[in-house]
């Protein structure tokens, strides 16, 4: 596969993204209250996805509320929104993509009704929405944002559909923002829905753009299940059945789009595509789908993520506060372009967020030539030649500790004296930058020790106290051997005199202006930390140390939850017997 694609245009430049969403919602129910109807995510959601360098960014918007009038202003609240959230990805290293979700579809209320007209389809020989229509608004748009750098590109249209003369509509649209004098990245979907699988026969064997900036890229979209539609109302078994092909069906597909592309001297853009997480298998059919975009090397963003997904199958927006990933994310992670170096926090695995002087995990591949570990406090700033250097937002270079390196991870502490604000993060062997990334430092951002993930078992101490004054150390999770995983250990609260100290592990709260104020919870009941802080043997480690109360006993599996100057970590469990 890899050299079938080979000879794609501008091989090496690609990126890895997802589908923001929520500004499109309620499209039947226009124009729509903001935060009712629709919603511009929050900041962190555009932190959490750029610290994983999926930082292609598809931010879908509803025509009419942009501009409520054919060929009238743009709406002023609704453009303030997204420029806010422009800016949002400005801050976090995001590569921001307008899109208009509207299908090719303008609605209009008439008499009390909602009706959808197509661009330049004739309703009793009358046009209602033109391609003048459509140009006037990305006219109006490439004002706004043909000098804003994090403003990637622009998406003419998504999914247009059922049209008549759609290459010489999406024509018409690129010149006018070529006549306005801007020359930003252009991405031109394709009839049918933008579907990879159909492209050679809707759009014939060749392309159709004439671009004098020379500046854009073909977009399909391709889903997996039996109609392409990504309802997926099939089970996996159900499709197998009826596909044998099925582990493998998105490379068949998208296979012909790419070779549509590589065949016209193209270059091209996955918009949407995305499986479900009710069934591993579908992970792997994206696995194979995404090793086909890497060896053609072509960009691509996820259907989908946003605040507002809730239980949807589809969605990549992670849960607990941003701590915990969804199933299909470590899919995506792992078909990053090369040099790719993406860090998370070492307790949780997660974040959006992190603070200085914090234990970090970064992954990437060919980092190290060997694995090497610390083997004395201070950690090293170097090891096998290889050092991690972190830049915050006022362009100070610092070098990290570091714990741990190997071919595929470094353990490492974000230097303590870190700026607020963005980091760019760039690991070097012998001097030379192999991998980099980047993530937003806050004061404070709490994680928890957990096995498993970021809700499992927490990984933590017990000192218990004995009548007669001694004390033994227990912990509260056990290795094993038959599950080859770390599993809770149950806590046992013994003699009528013992008494237990909980101490909790962490990273990211040391540096919290309020430590005594802390919330630590187990079930429904509140502790009292007896210390927060930093724990003094270790870099970048954080301690809470609590009494439990004997009224936990026998109350089985119970979540943990701590919260420190307003921001909580992700959950953990303790479990009592």
């Amino acid at each position: 596969m890899a050299a079938l694609f080979s000879g794609l245009p501008l091989r090496a430049q690609y990126f890895r993204g997802v589908n923001i969403s929520g500004a499109e919602f309620g499209m039947n129910n226009l124009p729509g209250r903001y935060n009712t109807d629709y919603t511009f995510n929050s900041e962190p959601t555009f932190r959490y996805f750029a610290a994983r360098n999926l930082n292609l960014i598809r931010f879908p918007l509803q025509w009419e509320r942009l501009q409520p009038t054919l060929q009238g202003p743009l709406d002023p609240a609704y453009l303030g929104l997204l420029k806010s959230a422009v800016a949002w990805a400005r801050n976090s290293g995001d590569l921001f993509i307008v899109d208009i979700h509207n299908f090719a579809r303008y609605s209009m209320n008439e008499s009390g009704r909602l009706n959808a007209y197509v661009v330049d389809q004739a309703y009793n020989g009358s046009v209602k929405v033109s391609r003048a229509d459509l140009a006037d608004l990305w006219v109006r748009l490439s004002n706004e944002f043909a000098n804003e750098p994090a403003v990637y590109a622009y998406d003419l249209m998504n999914e247009p559909h059922d049209m008549a003369g759609w290459k010489e509509i999406s024509q018409a649209v690129l010149n006018a923002i070529r006549n306005n004098g801007d020359r930003k990245l252009i991405m031109v979907p394709g009839d049918s829905w933008s579907s990879a699988n159909r492209w050679v026969n809707v759009h014939g064997p060749t392309g159709w753009i004439t671009d004098p900036a020379d500046n854009f890229m073909y977009e399909a979209h391709q889903y997996f299940d039996f109609d392409e539609s990504g309802t997926y109302t099939r089970s996996y078994d159900v499709e197998l059945r009826a596909n044998p092909g099925l582990p493998t069906i998105g490379t068949t597909r998208v296979s012909r789009f790419l070779t549509w592309c590589r065949s016209n001297n193209a270059r091209c853009y996955l918009g949407e595509f995305g499986v479900p997480d009710s069934d591993p298998r579908w992970w792997d059919v994206l696995h194979d789908f995404l090793k086909t975009l890497d060896d053609a090397q072509v960009s691509g963003s996820y259907w989908a993520a946003g605040e507002w997904w809730g239980n949807y199958a589809l969605s990549v927006q992670p849960t607990n506060n941003y701590a915990v990933d969804r199933p299909q994310l470590p899919y995506l992670v792992a078909h990053l372009p090369p040099a790719t170096f993406t860090s998370v926090s070492t307790a949780s695995g997660g974040g959006a967020t992190f603070a200085p002087d914090s234990l970090m995990s970064g992954y990437g591949v060919r980092l190290a030539p060997d694995s090497a570990a610390a083997d004395s406090v201070p950690w090293p700033l170097s090891l096998k030649n290889v050092t991690v250097e972190v830049t915050d937002s006022v362009g100070r270079t610092a070098q990290a500790a570091l714990a741990f390196v190997s071919a595929g991870q470094i353990n490492y502490v974000i230097p303590p004296d870190t700026e607020l604000g963005r980091v760019n993060v760039a690991v070097k062997s012998d001097g030379a930058v192999v991998a980099s990334g980047t993530y937003y430092v806050d004061r404070v951002a709490p994680t928890i020790f957990s096995a498993g993930d970021a809700k499992g078992p927490a990984i933590a101490g017990m000192v218990r106290v004995k009548a007669d004054g001694s004390q033994s150390y227990e912990y509260t999770v056990a290795y094993d051997d038959a599950q080859q995983k770390f599993v809770a250990r149950p806590i046992e609260f013994g003699g009528p005199s013992d008494k237990l100290f909980l101490i909790l592990y962490g990273t990211g709260f040391r540096n919290a202006a309020a430590p005594s104020r802390a919330v630590l919870r187990v079930g429904s009941t509140t502790l009292t930390p007896a210390y927060v802080g930093a724990q003094p043997d270790t870099p970048g480690l954080d301690q809470i140390n609590a009494e439990l109360p004997r009224s936990l006993a026998g109350s089985g599996s119970l979540t943990l939850t701590f919260q420190i100057d307003g921001k909580t970590a992700n959950p953990a469990t303790l479990t009592f017997r």
